[in-house]
């Protein structure tokens, strides 16, 4: 019983020193996509060129993954 509270303490306190290092991030710009052929908004997170390609990290509902630009209709990002 005493590990268990022992290690119940050592991870509540992990846990509370980690939470200034996961910050949100904030949004970069904006960017409309059409899904279901419906528009919607999406806020973007990153921009990077892989190969020539622009790619946005999109939040939801692309779940923060990096997306080709060609999947917006349009957008008010910088590249």
């Amino acid at each position: 019983m005493k590990r268990i509270l022992i290690v119940m303490a050592c991870l509540f306190i992990i846990s509370v020193c980690t939470g200034p290092l996961l910050e949100k991030q904030q949004p970069v710009c904006q960017a409309s996509a059409m899904l279901g052929g419906q528009p919607q908004s999406v806020q973007i997170y990153g921009v990077r060129e892989v190969a020539n390609q622009v790619e946005y990290k999109a939040g939801y509902p692309f779940s923060w993954r990096w997306v080709n630009k060609n999947n917006f209709t349009r957008s008010n990002c910088s590249k």
